[in-house]
């Protein structure tokens, strides 16, 4: 496992405690400022957009369970693992979408511990966080070759 900074550290317990349970309801308007205050991020955890700057940057705030809800029920996870706070990072809607569909290709116990789970969890999210930096850095390339500009006729 590499020693990358991960954002559960700075959760409490450093990330490897059970939290709070999501309620599952409007992010930016309910779980997502509770989110903020339990854990003291206000930021996407893969790009670092600040979500408490502007108030655009605001409305693209989202809550992304790192290990994805059909990974957990296909495993056999129990519930409160998949939607505790220690399970979510704030993302922006771009880096959420850009792996969204996102699925493991490991097979899972059928019975997993708090340290397995937050051991795959990290996993998860290091490999996700990859391949949304790659399509993200993709996605400035094609933006600055300024795509919206008529090509002179030949």
């Amino acid at each position: 496992m590499t020693t990358e900074k991960l954002p559960f550290d700075t959760y409490p317990g450093g990330g490897r405690e059970l939290l709070k349970l999501r309620r599952g309801l409007i992010t930016r308007r309910v779980d997502g400022p509770e989110f903020m205050k339990l854990t003291g991020v206000t930021s996407c955890a893969y790009c670092g957009l600040d979500f408490s700057a502007r108030f655009e940057d605001w409305l693209t705030m989202v809550l992304d369970h790192v290990v994805p809800q059909s990974v957990c029920k296909r495993a056999g996870i129990k519930l409160e693992l998949v939607w505790s706070y220690s399970n979510t990072v704030l993302a922006c809607v771009a880096c959420n979408g850009f792996c969204n569909r996102y699925k493991p290709q490991e097979n899972y116990p059928e019975s997993i511990s708090l340290s397995e789970f937050y051991d795959l969890r990290d996993r998860i999210f290091q490999e996700r966080k990859k391949l949304i930096m790659e399509r993200r850095n993709e996605e400035q390339k094609f933006f600055e070759s300024n795509p919206w500009k008529s090509v002179p006729a030949i």
